[in-house]
């Protein structure tokens, strides 16, 4: 940094707490001086924005916030949030490219510019891998900014329970050890809800925000990406549903029977001052959690056609298309942008839109989820030609059920399908709190070493094709030009087909064909997908474009890495 930060204009004084940061390494630069405001959370009241003009001349603007630390512990078996100190200003800045950049930070009261100051920082090159984007190579799948491919292997674990953060803390470590690097969280009334009750219309929760900012952060540090679910359903419900809540309406803040714009549930999507309340949001978002390079993605809703009977599609995707046009427009960090249904709608042309990056399916109560799996992902992306995963997965909507799954095939199915089918991800499971109480993770730890050293989510991956002549097992797979992965099913456990049996007999003599490879020697290893082991190897030479696959004697499911 050259010196310490001058004021031009009134006492603004800004420090960042990193002289010389590495490029896509989150920046915590800490504001004094800022006028006194009523009301913080609102811009039109008062805003702290930092322009940086980095070495290629780029200039981008990154919205300040106002932020409080609390200190945490536990009583009772649950946390306990103080506060520490009376809040103050800061900006989360991240440099996308190296080398020495101009930053200026301004403060404005009612739109007026009262303060500035203005600093240099050098940013070095470092080996951070970036930020999540749609594969330049391949719309099929992400990568990072370093055209790293990425391919999500993860679950949902949206929230957390009486232990608060500490939760997060364990589950965070146990997904590091199995080589889950993605979860989802939500913001809403149970975690990280910023603003859904009565009182907090642009009084935004700031113990939420900081219990947000530790996860976010511990995830970072474990190399977990996290897609942020903005809103859910619930809050347009106004009858119980069927665990006896999530009917939010009568206490949104946006409400007109609590002082907000919305005289309907529909209104939210129409009402210009309700869009405007939820942009003020959006730029505190923006603010506080864009610099965290682990961020995936933007999801603006969960399940939003649950409420359809209180809602008006076409209403919906204006708001999506508009709000998304806007999100873009401040996020200097340009993150991808999503929302969700339920399983059973289908909705193209939300989807559809060009602020949508990428396409979601959950899926509940149904049979054979990696049959699911690969039609819904040939299906969507012929449809929308974007990334795709199952974003939610669980065999029963109404619980944790494993009396019907007591061997958990249908979750290891869910989880393994998705890198088979050509999918962004694996089946993102939910459920979490029961996966780590029973300890599952050896379903995730598996396909990660399976995966680890391929080229899978590269560009030139696409599904493979199986000649139609393998009785005994279902083949899933994807394929380039020197390599492919190949996942057997036995037919007769393709869950719920004999989800009972606790020693099902070895599938013997299976064999399958595949189609459109490269003719050639090809070396060929066979994987346990419940050790994550290779078990056997052996070679297989292609000729008109055919490799004959014979695995070794198998239970339920086999893996094979082939390269040419």
């Amino acid at each position: 940094m050259a010196g310490q930060a001058a004021p031009t204009e009134g006492r603004l004084t800004f420090e960042p707490a990193i002289a010389r940061p590495e490029v896509f390494q989150r920046v915590e630069i800490r504001v004094e001086g800022a006028p006194p405001a009523e009301n913080p959370f609102d811009p039109d009241v008062i805003a702290l924005d930092l322009e940086s003009v980095s070495p290629t001349g780029k200039r981008t603007r990154t919205p300040g916030f106002f932020h409080r630390e609390f200190t945490r512990k536990l009583e009772g078996g649950r946390e306990v949030l103080a506060r520490s100190g009376e809040g103050a200003w800061r900006v989360r800045w991240l440099p996308l490219e190296p080398g020495r950049h101009q930053l200026e930070l301004s403060a404005s009261v009612g739109g007026k510019a009262v303060a500035r100051a203005s600093a240099a920082i050098e940013v070095v090159p470092g080996r951070r891998p970036g930020l999540v984007r749609v594969s330049r190579r391949s719309e099929r799948y992400f990568q990072l900014d370093n055209e790293t491919p990425l391919f999500l292997n993860g679950l949902c674990a949206c929230w957390h329970g009486p232990r608060g953060t500490r939760d997060y803390d364990d589950w965070l470590d146990a997904y590091q050890r199995s080589g889950i690097n993605y979860i989802r969280l939500w913001m809403w009334h149970h975690a990280f809800g910023i603003e859904w009750d009565r009182q907090d219309k642009l009084r935004y929760r700031l113990d939420s925000a900081w219990q947000l900012d530790h996860v976010m952060a511990e995830a970072e540090r474990r190399g977990i990406f996290v897609m942020l679910c903005l809103d859910y359903h619930g809050i347009f419900e106004v009858k119980p549903d069927y665990w006896g809540g999530n009917n939010f309406w009568p206490r949104h803040p946006y409400n007109a029977v609590n002082g907000g714009p919305c005289q309907t549930q529909n209104d939210f999507f129409t009402h210009l001052e309700a869009r405007r309340l939820y942009q003020k949001r959006l730029r505190y978002l923006v603010a506080r959690w864009s610099a965290f390079p682990n961020l995936l993605a933007w999801e603006f809703f969960n399940e939003i056609d649950n409420e359809y009977a209180y809602l008006k599609h076409d209403d919906v995707v204006a708001w999506h298309r508009d709000l998304g046009r806007y999100l873009r427009s401040i996020d200097p960090a340009a993150h991808l942008i999503s929302s969700s249904f339920t399983g059973g709608s289908e909705r193209p042309d939300l989807f559809a839109l060009p602020e949508m990056d990428f396409v979601q399916y959950h899926s509940y109560n149904e049979k054979h989820p990696a049959r699911m799996t690969a039609e819904k992902t040939a299906r969507f992306f012929q449809k929308y030609r974007k990334p795709f995963f199952v974003s939610e997965y669980g065999t029963d909507w109404r619980g944790w059920k494993p009396d019907s799954d007591p061997h958990f095939r249908a979750l290891h199915q869910a989880v393994w399908s998705g890198a088979f089918a050509g999918a962004a991800g694996t089946g993102m499971t939910w459920w979490w709190e029961s996966i780590h109480s029973a300890n599952l993770y050896r379903h995730w730890s598996a396909l990660s070493a399976f995966l680890d050293g391929t080229g899978m989510a590269g560009a030139a991956f696409k599904p493979a094709r199986f000649q139609e002549n393998a009785e005994s097992v279902i083949p899933f797979g994807v394929a380039g030009p020197d390599e492919a992965l190949v996942w057997l099913l036995d037919r007769d456990h393709d869950w719920p087909n004999g989800a009972m049996e606790a020693e099902p007999a070895p599938v013997k003599d299976a064999a399958v064909t595949l189609l459109d490879m490269a003719n050639g020697q090809w070396s060929v290893q066979w994987w346990d997908t419940l050790e994550g082991k290779h078990v056997a190897v052996g070679e297989a030479a292609v000729a008109n474009g055919a490799l004959r696959l014979e695995p070794p004697p198998f239970r339920v499911d086999i893996a094979a890495r082939l390269r040419k």
